[in-house]
């Protein structure tokens, strides 16, 4: 069975913050919204993160994320002239206003989709990744799953609503930070005030981009049944967040509440350092190896987001496994470590050997074995 032990002294006193009532105070005029530390990789604030929605143009994000991968397996080349089908050309919505005597380029339509949320962007992409709505459709679905996008159906590429098309505040999240974790050359794309095609020029949906220099994407999205949401990114020094808004009355509403939650996160959060391999923070029994115990340690160096208000100490406690033995690999999971504030858990890492242990000799695992059958 596993058991908790304290930690050192000096990795309590790194911790010595409080999680206050930050998270907890934190509201938005939103029917759903996230708040994410995309630095530490954690959720500062959330209200409904898993209700239902209508993604409207949200739903491009996986149709970019799709073909930026195309791109990536060498599928498509971002220069090659996609001349779209008459469906594509007839794409209800917002449009970059592609034709038969007006194709673009893979590039231009990923702009076009990203920037204007353009439905013929959306279609014609989809046919020229997979020949077919439908089959790029399947393969929405099949990111979305290993996205454990758990709430999201698909039915379409461009967000069209449909009462089988649906997403959570949560997946879009979820979605959002593989986009910028997967394809980080890509970043910009999503950052571009303004896009022009055929003598036409548009002015990007995200209002943010016009009046936050450190808004840097990503999509707007809107439906009558579901209102405004927005997907919104930003970079200020070495931090990054995302705030996720679903439900906005207003399209100015859905801005101000976004630029409100990005503030927030930078302001009333703070990201320090926890850990590394070169500090061990406990040890645990190895049974029938070389040595007796083997060290424990973060598999590297993280990151954790804590109120600036600081009133009391983060508990931090280790889990580990209750019996392990030889052989051990170097890096190996054997133990979790926990931070603990209110009964409730802040964050929780893996814990691995910070050196291997091999099998031991043939004393050495006779006595093992036997003390282990006394246990």
């Amino acid at each position: 069975m596993s058991h908790p032990v304290r930690i050192f002294a000096l990795l309590a006193l790194l911790l010595w913050h409080s999680l206050a009532a930050a998270g907890q105070s934190v509201q938005a005029a939103a029917r759903s919204w996230v708040l994410y530390d995309l630095s530490a990789r954690q959720t500062l604030a959330a209200s409904n993160p898993e209700r239902r929605f209508e993604p409207a143009s949200l739903t491009k994000l996986m149709t970019a994320y799709l073909v930026l991968q195309a791109i990536e397996r060498g599928k498509l080349e971002r220069a090659a002239m996609i001349t779209p089908s008459a469906a594509a050309s007839r794409a209800a919505g917002a449009r970059m206003y592609i034709d038969e005597r007006h194709p673009a380029t893979v590039q231009q339509l990923l702009q076009g989709l990203v920037t204007v949320n353009a439905n013929d962007a959306a279609l014609a992409l989809a046919e020229a990744v997979d020949g077919s709505e439908t089959r790029f459709v399947e393969r929405m679905n099949e990111q979305a799953r290993r996205l454990d996008m758990t709430g999201t159906r698909f039915v379409n590429a461009s967000g069209q609503p449909d009462p089988q098309h649906h997403s959570t505040a949560a997946d879009m999240l979820r979605l959002a930070e593989a986009l910028l974790r997967d394809f980080p050359d890509d970043r910009t794309l999503f950052a571009a005030p303004r896009f022009d095609f055929n003598g036409l020029g548009q002015t990007t949906r995200n209002r943010l981009l016009l009046r936050d220099p450190t808004v840097d994407g990503l999509m707007t999205g809107q439906t009558p049944r579901s209102g405004y949401s927005m997907v919104a990114s930003s970079q200020r020094g070495e931090r990054s967040m995302l705030a996720v808004i679903v439900g906005a009355d207003s399209e100015r509403i859905r801005g101000s509440e976004a630029q409100r939650l990005l503030n927030l996160g930078f302001t009333r959060w703070e990201v320090m350092r926890v850990g590394g391999a070169e500090r061990q923070l406990s040890s645990v029994r190895v049974w029938k190896g070389a040595s007796r115990e083997v060290g424990l340690v973060l598999a590297g160096e993280t990151l954790l987001a804590v109120p600036r208000t600081r009133s009391g100490p983060i508990q931090p406690a280790i889990e580990v496994r209750g019996l392990v033995e030889a052989p051990v690999n170097a890096g190996q999971t054997l133990g979790r470590l926990r931070l603990m504030a209110g009964g409730e858990m802040l964050a929780e890492y893996p814990l691995v050997a910070r050196e291997s242990v091999p099998v031991g000799g043939f004393v050495r695992r006779m006595i093992d074995t036997a003390l282990l059958w006394l246990e």
